[in-house]
């Protein structure tokens, strides 16, 4: 019971520090992009220019870092001997656990990628410069969060510092999101 209060905690006070940091940083953008023109550039689509940032690293790069981890996992059943259909090994061996971490390494990044690229494609009209900065962050911290976990030690999934980046940019893409949605509401555009 004391470990889930203390989780929890630790959660909580990353999800408000991430939350407020990009406020700030969503702010920044707006007064900087104001001040400096680099919103006024609009592409045929009628999304600033700088969105193609977006396209290229939140939605392309991204999708390419989910197929290089689905490779390690592919690579990980023949080393393994997890056959098809399986989706976990089942035992507790060293095999065994060696493959499900790699495997969950996969599957927890597919579990929040949805909320990633919608959150990122409705932030990066507003905050592109942003959002693209937290899908590069995304995409190392997903590498990293993979590579940890693959030791077969679930606690080493946070040993890298960009390990925390694959919650980080989340919350930073929710928050451009939502910030483009008041913007919109407000009229604030």
């Amino acid at each position: 019971v004391g470990s889930f209060f203390f989780l929890h905690e630790m959660a909580t006070s990353i999800i408000a520090k991430t939350v407020a940091a990009s406020v700030a940083a969503c702010a920044t953008e707006m007064i900087l992009a104001s001040k400096l023109g680099l919103l006024a550039v609009y592409s045929p689509l009628g999304v600033p220019a700088a969105f193609c940032g977006v396209i290229a690293v939140n939605l392309a790069a991204s999708t390419m870092t989910l197929l290089g981890l689905g490779f390690k996992v592919g690579a990980a059943r023949q080393e393994y001997g997890v056959e098809l259909p399986a989706m976990y090994a089942t035992g507790t061996d060293e095999k065994s656990v060696k493959f499900n971490c790699v495997q969950r390494g996969h599957q927890q990044a597919l579990e929040t990628y949805t909320s990633f690229l919608c959150a990122s494609i409705i932030g990066g009209i507003s905050h592109p410069y942003f959002v693209t900065a937290c899908g590069l962050a995304w995409c190392i911290g997903r590498w990293k969060w993979a590579e940890g976990y693959a030791t077969g030690n679930p606690a080493s999934r946070y040993s890298s510092r960009w390990s925390f980046y694959v919650w980080y940019s989340l919350f930073g893409v929710l928050t451009a999101a939502l910030s483009t949605g008041v913007r919109m509401l407000t009229g604030l555009y």
